[in-house]
């Protein structure tokens, strides 16, 4: 027979210090009325008047299972505990009911990313209905935060997930928030740009909480411990790491548009607790106070004014604004300060927020609660608190008190202990290296060279994977037919997931990195680049590697790799053996005793769908020739090599592709034909292949194989040409795998990108793109223009993405990547009498060299080793970023102008003119009027984005004349404020008026302006002659 249970009590203990106890039941009670009485008994679901957010159900239920957690402490014998826990499970299991009848846009979203196939955040309370009226459901945070405390409560011991097909689920769940730093969502507030809050952005606080979810899901037993391996969820490494870059190149900011946001508070302290380093967190928190702390709590940011009231409204309620003179504050921010001081142990910074929140609380059914918001109104004698209480926030307040009153402790509603006991940051670890030979003929010549390696067949009982293998099999992890889901979308594997050991079906399996697939890129191709990759992964292992067991990076070593640069080679495969190369600790070893210190990954539910010795990397037979020798790691004999295949450097082809193509466009069938089947293979077999394509389709044959399959086993084969490579990748699309987070990389910095053909229409991209979309602009439109550049514009992506880690100063002044316009300059405006870009190498493209010589420049392109191409684009960036304003005036105006550089200050100047009087900038369908520095600030980027729309009207010379009209122009208006422009001002009209000449100083062109000023009329008082810009 169940004990009879007391009721409880609804007054807040009277004594000065009421036992635990005591409190455990007002809050017991508090809890019933103002949270468990709000529940739907149907599902258990919390509403907010007709409808239930994600965010609401998701608190609510925290609360209440650390509630359970006190009186778990108290050895509670009533039941509480149980009756709590479970209405936490119900809650929890409700939000999976809903996500559960959207499956099918689950499995598209996945793949695609695209915003009509998000999961919606917002249901029907009773029936778990997705509602669809107009409401932004892009909201990656919401679902990441429920993963986030899911895994919290499973950690903690409750039972969540009954079967595996509800373990399937949220392993898709986690592959649907894992590329948050590419997904344009609507943040915590359900808004986006400032500008446009229609259009969804990247945002900080929605990867912040990204990354909490993904740590704390990653290896996770779905179960519990102990149980089966089935249901242990799999988190790719390699996607932590690109939502954490992606947020740190976003912070201290919140977004493109959104400088200061509190959402941040959240990003920085508790939940989340994802920024690491305490100067960025310093300045964040510094930020939030100055600009968006009140005296009733925080703004939500800068321009959130007094909306409507109702029983509809909340945080991410974005009505028509009453009047843009009242800002709204929120108090519930506040509490989540609270609770950040709490757990980062600073106890003394709670009274100054306490101060905020203790006038403010009011009664309701005997508890406090808190305000929905406050508003400045012009009437300082109304209240302006809105008084609608809402049932999360009551949440908000009643976990703040649980953990003030210390009745939990921050440990047991975080499990992971993230910012008591932070374990992520476990020093530099031991990088493991198996170097293993593709034969035994080539690993006899290596180990006369002091290299010892293995091969694959010494190796039986490890299987060695390319990346690809191992894409294609967890493409099965989390599959479920039933429900019509796949696993893993295909997407390639960073190194980090390829220094693991894998454990499959019983059998143990490592991979090859990803630049050694065969299935990559033709920058692969290049020896120089895998030397260069090398040094790379083993930095990239040392600085980003987060478990306790060892990285294991597998090297495969073919004899195309010592073609050409094999001293480069052996000298730092031989540095392995010194146990660090560059500060990088090393061990190398047999792969049999490395094993066991590696770090490993089991999956259990896939072998089923793999054929263990299919693609399989074993010794390959046909390097076993005798042919094969010592000269042939030097260059001098080819030996084993095709004969149709000349990889050698000096007989590499230096024509432009244009000249060839115009060649064969002369010809006929046959000697198209001939052409396209003469030894050795280059450029010129290539693109008149390319020309037999056009003029007879794809599928047409030639000696029994079509187009495409020729193409493709040429692009196989050839090795040296890049001409030919770049051609034939373009003709079969090929695209780079780590492609879109370059793109990323450079969007996140505050700049958007340009691709296409220089002269020819322009793709702007102003956000992250899916693969699929950036494989579509390259090869569908700027291949249409040049199918040249659907190749080179990828490595110049790539080289850019890497600068602007390296080295950001080179694009001080660029708010858009022309890589179109880049390449235009390398061809014309730098060396106009060098050999044609398209010849060159990638790899300097990738990692150019530390040391610029400025004569490099005069040396004709043909005479440059193969990676030399990326030196140049960096010695370019240099040139032009160094020019200073005493000339060279015409290289200036053009190279900049084609870059679109701009000078420091230059947005404060336009800011002057146009805070100055009314006044509208035009050049053609283009304009600039004051307007556009209402609701924002000189220094944010989103102004400076609105002048570099408008300077981009304008060709390369021109665009820097207007440069240096405003620079004369705010001068002359410092100087003489009492100066009117004319309203309608005509910049190009003037220009040409002016009769400014591009090689004439800075210093002449500013006389000429001032004098057009005065003799056009373009100023309403002419008293300016002596006003000259220094």
């Amino acid at each position: 027979m169940a004990p009879e249970q007391k009721a409880p009590s609804t007054k807040h203990p009277s004594n000065k210090d009421p036992s635990k106890t005591e409190l455990a039941d007002y809050y017991y009670s508090w809890v019933h009325s103002h949270l468990i009485s709000k529940q739907t008994p149907a599902l258990g679901l919390f509403p907010r008047s007709r409808s239930s957010y994600i965010t609401d159900n998701v608190y609510c239920a925290v609360t209440i299972w650390a509630l359970s957690k006190v009186f778990g402490r108290l050895n509670d014998g009533t039941g509480r505990q149980i009756e709590l826990e479970q209405t936490a499970i119900k809650t929890m299991r409700a939000i999976l009911f809903c996500f559960s009848k959207q499956l099918d846009k689950l499995e598209k979203f996945k793949h695609q990313q695209d915003p009509q196939y998000c999961l919606h955040t917002k249901f029907d309370p009773d029936t778990g209905d997705e509602l669809a009226q107009d409401y932004h459901h892009m909201q990656i945070r919401a679902v990441s935060l429920y993963l986030f405390y899911l895994s919290q409560m499973i950690r903690s011991g409750l039972v969540l997930i009954y079967t595996f097909q509800e373990s399937n689920i949220i392993q898709n769940l986690i592959y649907y928030i894992e590329r948050a730093y590419r997904i344009k969502d609507f943040g915590m507030w359900g808004q986006g740009r400032r500008d446009r809050p229609e259009e969804p952005e990247l945002s900080a606080s929605s990867i912040g909480i990204t990354i909490a979810a993904l740590n704390l899901c990653d290896g996770l037993n779905m179960f519990g411990e102990g149980c089966s391996h089935e249901t242990v969820l799999f988190v790719d490494p390699d996607a932590v790491f690109r939502n954490v870059t992606i947020l740190h190149s976003l912070l201290p900011r919140e977004s493109r548009s959104i400088d200061v946001d509190s959402a941040l508070i959240m990003t920085k302290g508790f939940p989340a607790f994802v920024v690491e380093d305490p100067d960025l967190c310093e300045v964040i928190e510094k930020n939030v106070e100055s600009e968006l702390l009140g005296t009733r709590g925080y703004k939500r940011f800068i321009g959130d004014f007094c909306r409507k009231s109702g029983p509809e409204e909340s945080l991410n309620d974005n009505s028509v604004p009453v009047t843009e003179s009242m800002e709204l504050e929120w108090p519930f921010i506040v509490l989540f300060q609270i609770m950040t001081c709490i757990f980062e142990g600073r106890i003394q910074d709670i009274s100054k927020y306490r101060d905020i929140l203790d006038p403010i609380l009011y009664k309701t059914e005997g508890y406090p609660t808190l305000p929905l918001n406050y508003c400045h109104n012009e009437d300082e004698s109304q209240d302006g608190l809105n008084k609608n209480p809402s049932t999360v926030f009551q949440a908000f307040l009643i976990l703040t008190e649980l953990l003030e009153k210390q009745l939990i402790l921050p440990h047991e509603i975080d499990y992971r202990r993230r910012k008591i006991h932070n374990t992520c940051n476990v020093g530099h670890p031991i990088i493991q290296i198996a170097l293993l030979s593709e034969s035994l003929a080539f690993q006899a010549l290596l180990s006369t060279y002091g290299i010892t390696s293995q091969t694959p067949n010494q190796i039986e009982s490890v299987y060695v994977w390319p990346s690809s293998k191992l894409v294609d099999l967890l493409y099965y992890h989390g599959s479920d037919e039933v429900l019509g889901l796949t696993g893993r979308p295909k997407r390639p594997l960073g190194s980090l997931c390829t220094s693991r050991i894998w454990k499959i079906g019983g059998k143990t399996v490592i991979c090859i990195p990803l630049f050694q697939d065969k299935q990559d890129f033709y920058i692969s191709k290049d020896e120089t680049f895998v030397a260069k990759a090398i040094k790379s992964h083993l930095k990239f292992l040392k600085k980003h590697w987060r478990e306790s067991a060892r990285p294991t990076f597998c090297l495969l070593l073919t004899s195309t790799l010592f073609k050409k640069n094999s001293k480069l080679l052996f000298t730092l495969l031989n540095s392995f053996k010194t146990g660090s190369f560059k500060n990088v600790p090393i061990k190398t070893g047999r792969l049999q005793e490395l094993i066991t210190a590696a770090c490993k990954m089991e999956i259990v539910n896939v072998a089923p769908h793999m054929d263990f010795h299919a693609n399989r990397i074993l010794a390959s037979p046909v390097l076993r020739r005798k042919t094969l020798s010592i000269k042939s790691l030097t260059g001098s004999d080819l030996g084993y090599a095709e004969a149709k295949y000349n990889s050698d450097e000096e007989t590499e082809s230096v024509r432009k592709y244009s000249e060839i193509l115009a060649e064969c466009q002369t010809m006929d069938r046959d000697s198209l034909s001939n052409r396209a089947v003469t030894n050795p293979v280059t450029a010129n077999n290539i693109i008149a292949l390319i020309e037999l394509s056009a003029r007879y389709g794809r599928d047409y044959k030639m000696d029994r194989e079509t187009i495409v399959e020729t193409m493709e086993h040429h692009y196989k084969n050839l090795e040296g040409d890049w001409l030919a490579l770049r051609c034939s990748g373009g003709f079969l699309g090929k695209t780079v795998d780590s492609l879109a987070p370059s793109v990323s990389a450079v969007i996140v910095s505050g700049m958007s990108l340009s691709l296409g053909v220089h002269g020819e229409p322009e793709i702007l991209v102003e956000g992250p793109l899916h693969p699929r979309l950036l494989h579509g602009i390259l090869h569908n439109q700027v291949g249409k223009q040049s199918l040249l550049h659907s190749t080179l514009q990828q490595e110049c992506l790539i080289c850019v993405a890497d600068l602007l880690v390296d080295h950001p100063e080179l694009f001080k002044g660029i708010l858009i990547i022309r890589v179109g316009s880049l390449i235009h300059l390398l061809q014309t405006v730098l060396t106009p009498e060098e050999a044609p870009v398209e010849t060159l190498s990638p790899v300097e493209t990738l990692s150019p060299l530390e040391t610029l010589s400025p004569l490099e420049t005069l040396s004709p392109l043909e005479t440059l080793s193969p990676h030399r191409l990326g030196k140049k684009i960096r010695y370019l960036l240099t040139y032009s970023n160094s020019i200073s304003r005493n000339g060279p005036w015409q290289e200036h105006r053009l190279i900049n102008g084609t870059l679109g550089r701009v000078p420091d200050n230059f947005s404060s100047r336009v800011w002057l003119i146009l805070q100055h009087q009314n006044i509208r900038f035009t050049c053609g369908h283009c304009y600039l009027v004051s307007g556009d520095i209402l609701g924002t600030k000189v220094s944010e980027p989103f102004f400076a984005m609105k002048i570099e729309r408008f300077l981009n009207c304008f060709e390369a010379h021109s665009r820097n004349f207007v440069i240096e009209l405003f620079h004369v122009l705010a001068s002359t208006l410092v100087r003489n404020p009492e100066v009117n422009l004319v309203e309608d001002f005509h910049v190009l009209d003037f220009i040409k008026k002016s009769e400014v000449e591009i090689d004439e100083s800075l210093e002449m062109v500013s006389k000429k302006f001032i004098s057009c000023l005065i003799k056009f009329e373009f100023v309403k008082l002419a008293n300016i002659e002596n006003c000259i810009v220094s």
